[in-house]
């Protein structure tokens, strides 16, 4: 080996030692005996809150060194201030986290709120919070009947939220006569909404359908299931969900009222939000910065933490079935594709949301 060769590698390794304050040697002690703070934006007790809760206890029992891992709620601007926080204030040495419900439009949009830039923070890992659609058989008693019922009431929570794109999206692509009615305050407001018969259908986690909707609405005969929102394959082409297969896919759902697959502008723009909102909904990312040594360790324990039987059977009790995990590497993919965006995406998602501002 030539010596400048042998030279270039001491001073790789040197410059791995300042910037990370590790051997590769030490790197199973970093974290022993170290805290780790895990940043949710979301108010104690909400979903997103209860999410990162039950996912941390087992994910710091995976950590070599097992670190304490306490969770800070940092609610505001719509979910973007933890994320602002990540990416401007929190120190980059693998002891802070953000593991949070994810902004995609906003970022899709650059809107002023959100001044993290997801691509430059190193992805750890993700969880996908399925959803899905029902409708009250009030007025509609058969998924042929949507099509035929006139000024449905869909109920959400504001024109740039995840689940209301999507059901406008996918309403709009059926070609469904209904009228959007927002402002509600999350999914347990729409579904109160729902039980009072104020509005009509409602798009909602695949957990507050299996707790909450189904023995209430649905075994009642007050509801029925409509379809549920697919993930998206290495192909980018859609695929129905394991654990909501009692309930069509939205492309199934459209070949069995419409007899044909589902075209149109609003379905490919459909297509083109689904996994950068829907494929990820928990997101855990590290500061920019992050030594690469301590994100890799942070991502195998993430991972870890998702084929634990333990963790499993608890998630189970929570949700009523484990949320599929997201990679590192097919997450770091969807985040930078939230700003490979051409102009004609943006303008039709500014203008399709400005519609019903």
């Amino acid at each position: 080996m030539s010596t400048g060769r042998i030279f270039s590698l001491l001073l790789t390794a040197s410059v791995l030692l300042s910037v990370t304050g590790i051997t590769p040697q030490a790197q199973d002690d970093y974290f022993e005996g170290e805290t780790i703070t895990v940043y949710v934006g979301r108010t104690p007790g909400s979903g997103g809150d209860l999410a990162a809760r039950m996912f941390s206890r087992f994910w710091q029992e995976k950590i070599p060194g097992e670190p304490t891992m306490v969770v800070r709620n940092m609610p505001g601007g719509g979910g973007a201030r933890v994320f602002n926080y990540g990416a401007e204030v929190a120190d980059a040495d693998g002891k802070h986290v953000i593991f949070s419900p994810t902004a995609g439009i906003e970022a899709v949009l650059q809107t002023p709120g959100l001044r993290a830039n997801f691509s430059e923070m190193p992805f750890i890992g993700g969880l996908m919070s399925p959803n899905m659609a029902y409708v009250r058989t009030e007025k509609v008693t058969t998924p042929e009947d949507l099509l035929a019922t006139a000024n449905l009431r869909f109920g959400g929570n504001s024109p740039i939220a995840r689940m209301d794109l999507l059901g406008r999206l996918a309403l709009d692509t059926l070609g469904v006569d209904y009228q959007y009615v927002t402002g509600f305050q999350g999914g347990a407001d729409i579904f109160n909404a729902a039980r009072r018969g104020e509005v009509d259908i409602q798009v909602a986690s695949l957990g507050q359908y299996r707790f909450s909707i189904e023995p209430t609405l649905v075994e009642q005969g007050l509801a029925i299931p409509l379809w549920h929102n697919p993930g998206t394959g290495p192909d980018g082409e859609p695929y129905a969900l394991d654990v909501a297969s009692d309930i069509p896919s939205f492309e199934e759902f459209y070949e069995r009222v419409r007899g044909e697959p589902p075209s149109g502008p609003e379905y490919e723009m459909l297509r083109w939000v689904m996994p950068r909102v829907n494929d990820i909904v928990y997101a855990a990312m590290a500061p920019p910065g992050t030594p690469h040594e301590v994100v890799e360790i942070l991502r195998e324990s993430f991972a870890a933490v998702t084929e634990d039987p333990a963790y499993q059977e608890e998630a189970r009790k929570m949700y009523g079935f484990v949320l599929p995990p997201v990679g590192a590497e097919q997450g770091t993919q969807l985040m930078q594709s939230l700003y490979d965006v051409t102009p004609e995406v943006s303008a039709f998602l500014t203008e399709y949301i400005d519609q019903v501002r």
